[in-house]
């Protein structure tokens, strides 16, 4: 599973950079890349609510094996699609497999594995993910230039049929004679809502604002390293790999098992330093500086993420599981296109370094109210969990 969701992630990495050279290669302007960005997240987060049922109510194999040749066939057409309108058109079909997809895998990880390794197998599929996007860049600038457009769209077909088969070979189910037998008579499933669970709300809520705020800095990025600090081509892409090692070192040591009450204040801290990293990150006087900034904040982004999905992953009854993961892709996805608007807005009015200090600050405040309220949230959070869970006991 986890190798394949690799492959798969660096085949989306892949696309989406080429998808992205050839509008501009076609001379478009700025809002033809909007568009793009458009395309390949509003069904993500329109039709969160639908897939979730999807996945909560279909098999696991049947759907995964749909969903991989479904974007199997998208890529194949977007390597042989040349109209622009053609383009975004595959681009939406592409995403509403990918909708689907993402919560369908997500959901199995429980059921595949123990209860005390579900923060194992994130933290790894996480790291391997992070790999896989480190090397999509360079791979995509090698491949049209070498190839031209349609090659990428090719070798992204072929990971997401290595995902149909990897998803074919899996013989693990989401239902188990075992959650059935331990799920309370008094109390159905369908009582089950993320926003009822007392640990689960402030979490999303709060990891939704911290992304809403922190990738506010991603747009200016590039201006501050190029221009400001003036990074060559080679020192920003050290740069970005600093970021990943980063997040691979954070996202294996965040996978080591430990109770709820230790991964939920963990993401409030480990989103404060974030916070104060970006802050930093806008003040570093030289490059140098400025990595490793970011090398650090890649290690808290790694504990953020994987400490946040284990907790969605393991306080999710089975029967509610693909729905809560829709959902909550569907909300960062949101967040991130809002963060996106934002930071072009930003950039304008304050630069970038001031934005990067503008969106630490906020964030730093973000993460302390986020790790208050965690923290004085009852534990009886687990009773919640108690109260309606088919899935294993955590």
């Amino acid at each position: 599973m986890l190798p394949a969701r690799a492959v798969s992630a660096f085949g989306d990495d892949l696309a989406l950079l080429v998808l992205t050279l050839r509008v501009y290669s076609d001379g478009r302007g700025p809002w033809s890349i909007t568009l793009l960005l458009l395309c390949a997240t509003v069904p993500v987060v329109a039709l969160a609510p639908v897939a979730g049922r999807l996945v909560d109510s279909v098999p696991f194999r049947r759907l995964a094996i749909a969903t991989g040749l479904w974007q199997a066939a998208c890529c194949a057409g977007l390597a042989l699609v040349h109209p622009l309108w053609g383009v975004y058109a595959l681009v939406v079909a592409l995403q509403v497999g990918q909708v689907v997809s993402n919560p369908v895998w997500q959901s199995l990880v429980p059921s595949i594995v123990q209860p005390e390794e579900i923060g194992r197998a994130v933290g790894l599929g996480q790291a391997l993910s992070t790999v896989a996007a480190v090397a999509a860049p360079a791979s995509a600038g090698l491949l049209v230039g070498t190839l031209g457009f349609g090659a990428p769209f090719v070798i992204d077909a072929v990971t997401f049929v290595v995902l149909a088969v990897a998803g074919s070979a899996i013989r693990a189910t989401r239902v188990r004679p075992s959650d059935a037998a331990v799920a309370p008579a008094t109390e159905p499933a369908e009582a089950f809502s993320i926003w009822k669970d007392a640990l689960l709300r402030p979490l999303i809520v709060g990891v939704c604002a911290l992304v809403l705020v922190g990738e506010v800095s991603n747009v200016v990025e590039v201006f501050l390293l190029r221009g400001t600090l003036g990074a060559s081509t080679i020192v920003f892409g050290l740069v970005a790999a600093a970021l990943a090692a980063g997040v691979v070192v954070g996202s294996v040591l965040a996978g080591r098992h430990v109770p709820d009450s230790t991964r939920a204040p963990r993401v409030g801290l480990a989103a404060l330093a974030i916070g104060v990293l970006l802050a930093l990150a806008g003040l570093a006087p030289a490059i140098w500086v400025f990595a490793a900034a970011w090398a650090f904040l890649g290690v808290a982004n790694g504990f953020v993420n994987v400490d946040a999905s284990t907790l969605a992953l393991s306080r999710t009854p089975e029967s509610h599981r693909g729905r809560a993961m829709a959902s909550v892709n569907g909300l960062v996805r949101g967040s991130s296109l809002v963060a996106m608007l934002l930071g072009g807005v930003a950039g304008s009015l304050l630069g970038s370094r001031t934005t990067f200090v503008a969106a630490g600050s906020l964030m730093a405040l973000v993460a302390v109210v986020l790790y208050r309220r965690l923290t004085t949230t009852p534990s009886a959070a687990s009773a919640q969990t108690a109260a309606a869970p088919s899935s294993p006991p955590t």
